[in-house]
């Protein structure tokens, strides 16, 4: 059995131990997880990830500096910040190189669907607490989850990893059931930020279909044109800097930061929080958060970041902060002429303004693929082929 085989098998039992959260968080909000078998795991797959490099052919110093770079400062970071989602990120990032990035949203997807499924149902039929808040008159269910914009959340990284795998083949009845998804998220859970971004999905991927279609007449596939491509390497640096800088130097006084503050559910004023509690430090730190998740009792000292840019520059440091824009910076220009991979990354940076999954693996698997095999000649020919 390869090192890729051992990877991929390694990469499925820790989506299923991380997905498998939701499913055992306790009434007081604790997991039951076998954290030294876990760490037994990341142990061996860290030696896995270490042979492969050892033996890779041929030798790529750039790339093993760049993966060694990660490795070590997410250690570092790991150290000061106390997340442990650093540990399983980096082995993930590392091992990943050179597999065929659709095997690992496979993985991703075999995994998630029936976990997600087995949730929703476990949750709605009671087995497990389903967690029902209220915003006014507004209902908000979580369906086993432990907040309905985590359950959401899900769902759209989900959905984005199925588009990027059907690509031109994506159906009407399937964009109908993402237009069903949005409906349900208004009537059950009350999600605003991630109704946006599927609707801003759900229109990517019609334009998509489209322009395929009329590109498969022609006898050649899509490629975006040099604006977009700017546009979507540009992004995610706009869509952090804005979200830091707003957050940093947020007044109430000022009207329309105090209407862009109640638009964005006061996340403004909980980051001006967090930047006058703490200062940015280069390995991280450990910020104690308390967020309504879990329960549904009224938390009385609510302290959260929320966006995914601020909770990684304040909690896991300036140069995971900066690690993680270069990562994503790489992955949209391994895929300048693939218009769905970069419609998917450009979802991602937008979701992550307004929330704080970007970094966790079980719902961002996009963060894994720095390093993965985007050379698939066949999906021009594919595109071309399925494009009506």
């Amino acid at each position: 059995m390869n090192s890729n085989v051992i990877y991929q098998k390694y990469f499925s039992w820790n989506f299923c131990r991380m997905a498998g959260f939701d499913l055992q968080l306790d009434n007081d909000g604790t997991y039951s997880v076998a954290t030294f078998f876990y760490f037994c795991v990341q142990i061996g797959i860290g030696l896995v990830v270490l042979f492969r490099y050892m033996v890779m052919r041929p030798v790529d110093m750039k790339k093993i500096l760049f993966v060694f770079l990660i490795i070590g400062s997410f250690v570092i970071a790991r150290r000061y910040s106390g997340a442990d989602a650093l540990l399983e990120t980096r082995l993930l990032i590392a091992g990943a190189n050179d597999i065929d990035y659709r095997k690992i949203l496979k993985v991703y997807l075999i995994v998630e669907i029936p976990m997600i499924i087995c949730t929703m149902i476990v949750g709605y039929t009671g087995v497990i607490t389903n967690l029902v808040y209220h915003r006014g008159d507004q209902v908000r269910m979580s369906f086993g989850f432990i907040y309905p914009t985590d359950f959401a959340a899900g769902i759209v990284f989900m959905i984005t990893v199925w588009i990027v795998l059907r690509q031109a083949r994506c159906t009407w009845i399937e964009i109908g059931m993402m237009i069903i998804s949005v409906v349900l998220f208004e009537k059950y859970c009350d999600v605003r930020n991630s109704e946006i971004v599927m609707m801003i999905l759900i229109i990517c991927v019609v334009y998509l279909k489209i322009r395929n279609k009329l590109g498969a007449k022609k006898g050649k596939g899509y490629i975006p044109s040099l604006l977009l491509k700017i546009l979507c390497l540009v992004a995610p640096y706009g869509l952090a800097g804005f979200m830091i800088l707003v957050s940093r130097f947020y007044r109430p006084d000022i009207e329309w930061m105090a209407k862009l503050n109640t638009l964005f559910s006061t996340r403004l004023s909980l980051g001006k929080e967090v930047f006058d509690r703490y200062d940015v430090q280069i390995w991280g730190q450990d910020i104690p958060m308390r967020g309504n998740g879990g329960s549904t009792e009224v938390v009385a000292d609510y302290f959260f970041i929320d966006s995914s840019y601020v909770n990684i520059l304040m909690r896991l440091g300036l140069v995971v902060f900066i690690l993680v824009m270069l990562i994503i910076s790489i992955i949209m220009i391994k895929n300048l002429n693939l218009p769905y991979m970069l419609m998917a990354m450009a979802i991602v940076c937008i979701h992550s303004v307004m929330e704080h999954h970007m970094f966790e693996a079980y719902y961002d698997v996009f963060l894994m693929l720095p390093f993965a095999n985007f050379d698939v000649k066949d999906i021009g020919k594919r595109q071309r082929k399925c494009g009506n």
